[in-house]
């Protein structure tokens, strides 16, 4: 079996509502579908989803690096042989959702071939995944709705309220969804890295008795004296997201003792090498979680694979960027009861896209 063929190709879907947090803001999910054919007939997909604001990708540069680079570099490859797949990668530095892509529509093939899901052939350590929702930014009562909305409508009971723009009100509405929500539910707040140190530690302060289950990114991650400061005085657990794209940037915020939790986005990483980071962390005591790059319901599925996989993914994963889109490409989309994304026992990644629909969305 060998690597036939691979595409590239963009769409765009539209969001419910404009998504806005501390350093951007999206209303529209504009991803890449990366496709590979092998010559058996075997297809294995996945997504890539430009974040130019953070790791310098655009569309259309993602299109080029699959067509140009990353793609022409499996063809003829046995898709068995990851390293060898990631080693001709390395002749190309950046464009992380480009190749983690190819790697992990590689990775669907592999299960196809095998007749067993990727989870399992990652590791099977569950099949069932809880998530977190990211929750709409709002004023304090909003969120409480929409926290109240995810509970009472999937089961949700983790929510990631954005924060970083305005401390005051970010306590306010910290405090208001604890009071209205009660103990049951876990706060996760992501700041993107929108406070300075020393307003963190005065919002960490502020939130100190709401039992928050994580605040992400609280502070630049280029300064690494604010990140240590800024952890030495609070017990609530700071997640690495930005900071901690690779391993060597892992070892290195692990190295400076300002992460309890690291967030690891399978869209930048593929499963290879999100393997790699969540050992680091396993023998540092460092739980996982999955995050989001408000991936389609493509991306999601992948991310709920590699979580499914690992058991230092200890925490509820950001798996649910598809409730936030009008439609998907897939012929089922995902479905949360009780908190979870139950995984099937369908070989691969389980999925299959609805033509009509990529057609329609096609950019």
């Amino acid at each position: 079996m060998k690597v036939a063929s691979v595409e590239a190709i963009p769409f765009r879907i539209p969001l419910t509502e404009k998504k806005v947090w501390a350093r951007g803001a999206l209303d529209a999910a504009e991803h890449v579908l990366v496709r590979i054919r092998t010559d058996d007939g075997l297809t294995g997909i996945a997504e890539a989803p430009p974040r130019p604001t953070i790791y310098g990708e655009s569309l259309r540069s993602i299109v080029a690096a699959v067509e140009d680079w990353f793609g022409p570099a499996v063809l003829g490859l046995d898709p068995f042989e990851t390293e060898k797949a990631l080693e001709r990668f390395e002749r190309w530095v950046g464009n992380p959702t480009a190749r983690a892509a190819v790697e992990m529509a590689l990775a669907d093939i592999k299960g196809q071939a095998a007749g067993v899901p990727v989870y399992k052939l990652l590791g099977g350590w569950t099949d069932q995944v809880p998530v977190c929702v990211r929750v709409p930014t709002g004023d304090a009562d909003a969120v409480v709705r929409s926290c109240a909305s995810f509970r009472d409508r999937y089961g949700i009971v983790t929510f990631k309220i954005k924060v970083g723009m305005k401390p005051h009100e970010d306590i306010a509405t910290l405090r208001a969804v604890r009071e209205t929500m009660g103990p049951a539910v876990r706060l996760c707040p992501d700041a993107n890295q929108g406070y300075d140190p020393q307003t963190a530690i005065r919002v960490l302060k502020g939130i100190e008795d709401l039992d928050i289950t994580l605040l992400e990114e609280p502070c630049r991650i280029d300064n690494d004296r604010g990140r240590q400061q800024v952890a030495k005085v609070t017990s609530i657990p700071l997640m690495g997201d930005e900071s901690c794209t690779n391993p060597a940037e892992v070892r290195r915020q692990l190295a400076l003792g300002v992460v309890g939790v690291i967030s690891i986005k399978v869209a930048r990483t593929g499963f290879a090498v999100s393997q790699r980071i969540a050992h680091l962390c396993e023998a540092e005591s460092v739980v996982n979680l999955c995050g989001t790059q408000a991936d389609s319901s493509i991306g999601v599925i992948c991310g709920t694979h590699f979580a499914a996989s690992c058991r230092n993914v200890k925490l509820a994963s950001e798996l649910t960027g598809f409730l936030d889109m009008v439609d998907d490409l897939l012929v089922d989309t995902p479905k949360i009861e009780n908190g979870m994304i139950q995984l099937t026992d369908r070989p691969g990644l389980g999925i299959a896209i609805d033509e009509a629909k990529l057609k329609r969305y096609r950019i």
